[in-house]
């Protein structure tokens, strides 16, 4: 089975590369794409439509809601969408944010691959 395409966006490049580190174990699920810009990022998610969108919701310029605010309009005419996930280390999400996207994981949460792994099956079925 081919693995389910993601792009993180996220200023933070530290939690980046760790996402990425932990992710590398998991044959099922690989991040094609890093952006610290949320500007870019979206841009990318948009031009190349992943299966999955790991998404910061403090960031600068744009914050994370806005984004799934811009995003999710640009996406509605194809065929496939991408599932939305934000990680961040707010700890109460906005409920509209919740309401719009795949899932929330706690960046505090993000211990290790076994706990990361569990989190996205978890909310990717």
């Amino acid at each position: 089975m081919k693995p389910l395409t993601c792009i993180s966006i996220d200023d933070n490049p530290l939690f980046t590369r760790k996402l990425e580190a932990f992710t590398e174990s998991m044959d099922w699920i690989s991040i094609v794409d890093s952006y610290d810009n949320p500007i870019q990022g979206a841009t990318a998610v948009v031009n190349t439509n992943p299966d999955v969108v790991f998404l910061d919701i403090e960031m600068p310029y744009i914050d994370g809601e806005y984004l799934v605010d811009w995003i999710k309009p640009r996406l509605e005419s194809m065929e496939k969408q991408p599932r939305i996930i934000v990680i961040s280390s707010v700890t109460e999400p906005p409920e509209e944010l919740l309401a719009n996207t795949a899932g929330f994981i706690n960046k505090s949460t993000v211990t290790d691959p076994e706990t990361l792994e569990a989190s996205l099956k978890s909310i990717l079925g």
